[in-house]
């Protein structure tokens, strides 16, 4: 049966929107919002009012598209502040059969979320592993325990929270905007989730997602989530050397770093230009070669204060990098990454019908997140009704109350 899903991540440049529809084990784009952000910085929001107008602006999009309103959603959270915590617990199984099910793997997870801070909210429980107990021993470690015999269940697994005034302050945002918020995702662990692939489920691995502001480090051990940073540079700083070197606007800077800019002179083309406008309306010619290295210049300098970071995050050796970003589009890219980080690090590309730009990989992930959590809790939900469903398959335009705030979503999944 179809299923259908709408995630919002809004983030410091920009609030992107995703309408996916999953069915026979695959996912199909149906339609997508890119709304440039005001009223956050650095991942606070700092103008709930101004930010509250831009997100209508980019729902009214995402709606006109398939000529229905978006009325409930996951939403990304930024990693800035996350904490992250090993947790460990058990319990009973309680049925006659004495036969884990979808149920007992919830209660085993319930189990293991009561030991958090007041100012904190839990946006993330990752099972690593459950052990099944018979008459009080061990009798083995498992990934999935469901239909095993055994009188206990334990879990280990990685507890991830951020500020309960951040989580408030983006769910007080999208549901001032109309919209339900039906999940938390945090933003790294969404990324993962679009990005993972076998290389990056063994040892060590880490993502670094260039943003227009910050960019997100966060480390990975066997495909669960152990740490993560946020720095206060993006590429950003780009645009502003292109503008002050070429003497044009912040908005024509980026407008050509997007459309001609590449990302190392090997790969630039020396008798290639591009004409624009300075501030003062004379004609400018830029040439790639020349362009090129002003980006690597600054593109060397993000990563090399990423790969300090990493550094710090783990002092264990690092299998595998995977770099994410809308920068990440631009063509030479990969010979940057060899240039800093040596032959571990790749470039992610998009593969998803409707979505195959690099700034689209964490709305995509939150939602492929969000339906392998359905599926563990043996879950069938959509967001749209059937109606809805039915007037999408028709249309024209299809392009294809508890005190913690998580708890209330949560409960979707627990207490249903």
């Amino acid at each position: 049966m179809k299923k259908i899903y709408t995630c919002i991540d809004i983030g410091t440049d920009t609030i992107r929107i995703l309408v996916s529809e999953y069915y026979q084990r695959k996912f199909r784009t149906l339609a997508v919002s890119s709304v440039r952000s005001k009223g956050i910085k650095n991942g606070t929001i700092v103008d709930e009012n101004v930010l509250l107008e831009r997100l209508k602006l980019a729902l009214d999009d995402v709606s006109s598209r398939i000529n229905i309103p978006i009325k409930k959603a996951i939403i990304t959270i930024p990693a800035g502040e996350a904490e992250y915590s090993l947790v460990h617990g058990n319990v009973p199984i309680v049925n006659d059969e004495k036969m884990v099910t979808e149920k007992d793997i919830l209660r085993v997870q319930n189990a293991v979320i009561n030991d958090i801070l007041p100012n904190m909210e839990l946006v993330s429980i990752t099972p690593i592993d459950f052990t099944i107990y018979e008459n009080g021993s061990e009798i083995e470690t498992i990934k999935d325990p469901k239909n095993k015999i055994c009188d206990r269940l334990g879990i280990r697994a990685m507890m991830a929270c951020v500020p309960k005034s951040l989580v408030v302050g983006f769910a007080k945002v999208v549901e001032s905007a109309g919209v339900e918020v039906v999940d938390l995702i945090l933003s790294p662990i969404a990324d993962f989730e679009e990005v993972q692939n076998e290389d990056l489920k063994e040892g060590m691995t880490a993502l670094i997602n260039v943003g227009k502001a910050t960019t997100t480090i966060s480390m990975f051990n066997k495909g669960i989530i152990t740490n993560s940073s946020v720095l206060k540079i993006g590429s950003r700083i780009i645009d502003d050397d292109i503008s002050y070197i070429y003497y044009t606007t912040k908005k024509i800077a980026r407008k050509t770093k997007e459309n001609f800019g590449v990302a190392h002179p090997r790969y630039a083309n020396k008798n290639e230009t591009y004409e624009t406008r300075d501030v003062n309306g004379k004609l400018v010619s830029i040439n790639q070669y020349e362009l090129s290295k002003v980006i690597n210049k600054r593109l060397v300098e993000i990563l090399n204060v990423a790969k300090n970071e990493l550094k710090v995050l783990t002092n264990k050796q690092i299998r595998y990098i995977m770099v994410l970003g809308g920068i990440t589009d631009m063509p030479g890219v990969n010979f940057v990454l060899e240039d800093v980080f040596g032959p571990i690090a790749r470039v992610y590309g998009m593969d998803t019908l409707g979505i195959r730009k690099a700034r689209f990989i964490t709305v995509s992930g939150a939602i492929k997140h969000f339906v392998k959590k359905i599926k563990l809790r043996g879950k069938e939900y959509s967001m749209f009704s059937s109606d809805d469903e039915d007037s999408l398959v028709h249309s024209k335009t299809r392009i294809g109350r508890s005190d913690s705030v998580f708890g209330r979503f949560f409960s979707y999944f627990f207490d249903n």
